[in-house]
């Protein structure tokens, strides 16, 4: 729960909003329409606060903020999502431009907060939406002359596990598409990676923030998320098993030293070795709260030399994705195909 006080009848701040609050674009929102949850901004004025700005049920006016990002509490990102689903039926007479990806990345992040943070959220039907999110995504994509470029302006570039998810989803609709798979599969991955890290809930975002080394029960709890992932799908019957297993092997490695269960070389299913590579991409090329992101051309550096000899990653993923990175084409090892 926020703390907060009133300083008088007509604003309400907030601290400690990172916990409870997520950023939304506030060119999402219709001026003049009639908000059906509460949004935020930050305040100057107290450093770390946010300021109630407009009101559930409150009209906005014709002009909004100046700004660009306004905030939500997570707790309500079920009415978030509805009314950006309601914004897409709408944008979809602007054909596949720039600001109509932009809100189907947004409304898919919401999608992810609102399916990591409530049980009630888990049904087939919320599935349902974020295969159509995705399959809608994977289409605008698809004619995208530079798509590494083109996910580059939707990623998030927070450290929260949200935006983490998300960036790998969006990483692997561009990448994935490369590779000799059917659509159909490649949109099932993007599913999966976009779920891979749901069991890390609920204390995902204390250790996604955390700038002091983890403990020993800290990383009895990660190396164990896998599973737990793995196993709140399970309820999921229509769920390809291909799903569940890259969620639960998205941190084994190709030479044997991954966890939870140390599986190795063929042993590891093609979308989880993919997922390793796309995972670790996103990690070292996003803002963590104990170091700045490491730049792209450096990034395709440690790819190159470091993961290549370590041993962890695929190498023929690894060859592809750096390729992919670097605009060149290559071609697939028989053995993908």
């Amino acid at each position: 729960m926020l703390r907060h006080f009133v300083v008088n009848p007509e604003e309400l701040v907030l601290f400690g909003g990172e916990d409870g609050l997520a950023p939304l674009r506030l060119s999402h929102l219709v001026p003049g329409g009639v908000l059906p949850f509460h949004i935020f901004t930050a305040t100057d004025s107290l450093p770390g606060g946010f300021v109630l700005t407009w009101r559930r049920g409150q009209a906005l006016p014709p002009k909004l903020l100046e700004g660009v990002w306004g905030y939500f509490a997570v707790a309500e990102a079920g009415e978030v999502l509805n009314y950006l689903l309601s914004r897409i039926e709408f944008a979809e007479v602007w054909g596949e431009t720039p600001e109509a990806l932009e809100l189907l990345a947004d409304t898919l992040l919401v999608w992810t907060q609102h399916f990591f943070c409530h049980d009630a959220a888990r049904t087939p039907a919320s599935l349902d939406e974020a295969k159509s999110l995705i399959k809608t995504l994977a289409s605008g994509l698809e004619d995208s002359p530079h798509p590494l470029e083109t996910i580059g302006a939707l990623r998030r570039h927070d450290s929260g596990v949200f935006s983490h998810c998300l960036n790998v989803c969006l990483l692997t609709l561009a990448f994935a598409r490369l590779l000799p798979w059917k659509q159909e599969e490649v949109e099932t991955l993007a599913l999966a990676t976009l779920l891979h890290d749901l069991g890390m809930m609920p204390w995902a975002q204390e250790a996604f923030h955390q700038t002091t080394p983890l403990s020993d029960q800290d990383w009895e709890k990660i190396k164990a998320h896998p599973d737990r992932g793995a196993d709140l799908l399970q309820v999921f019957a229509d769920l390809p098993e291909e799903m569940r297993l890259t969620v639960r092997q998205h941190h084994e490695n190709a030479d044997g030293t991954g966890y939870p269960l140390g599986l190795a070389g063929e042993a590891i299913h093609p979308w989880a070795k993919v997922l390793r590579v796309l995972d670790s991409y996103e990690a070292v090329t996003s803002l963590r709260p104990w170091r700045p992101p490491i730049g792209e051309r450096q990034a395709w550096r440690i790819m190159s030399s470091v993961w290549n000899a370590q041993g962890s990653y695929d190498p023929e993923y690894l060859r592809l994705f750096l390729a992919f990175c670097q605009g060149r084409q290559e071609k697939c090892n028989p053995r993908l195909t």
